[in-house]
């Protein structure tokens, strides 16, 4: 019984240590990275246009970038005015046609023990 213990205590003690190791080694790292970021120097900041978030205007240049690139500049860019159309309308207007109750077109749910339509049975052969 207490050998058991002694390898229980055993594999949790090396199992801690790998743990804090590994954990040291993250840590390390981390430092060596905020380390390094603090010695580059910053780009000069552009002109924030007005209206365009600024994440919007990093995702503008990265694919500019990616797709001209590296070298090129964006000197502007334009939000286009926003004009609700008829889509939103007309997507309200099917949804609550779809909810009513059509009258000619024979019953919408079988009664109990009555006989199916010949409307819901589809054309004769």
């Amino acid at each position: 019984m207490l050998e058991n213990l002694a390898l229980i205590g055993t594999g949790f003690a090396v199992v801690i240590l790998v743990l804090a190791a590994l954990w040291g080694a993250c840590a390390l790292m981390g430092w060596g990275f905020t380390r390094a970021t603090r010695k580059t120097t910053a780009a000069p900041e552009a002109p924030v246009a007005p209206g365009v978030p600024p994440h919007h205007l990093a995702a503008i240049a990265a694919a500019v970038a990616e797709t001209l690139g590296p070298g090129h500049r964006i000197s502007r860019v334009a939000v286009p005015a926003h004009l609700v159309d008829g889509w939103p309308l007309e997507g309200r207007i099917e949804t609550f046609a779809a909810h009513r109750v059509r009258t000619g077109w024979g019953p919408t749910r079988p009664r109990p023990g009555a006989r199916t339509p010949e409307i819901t049975k589809g054309p004769k052969p």
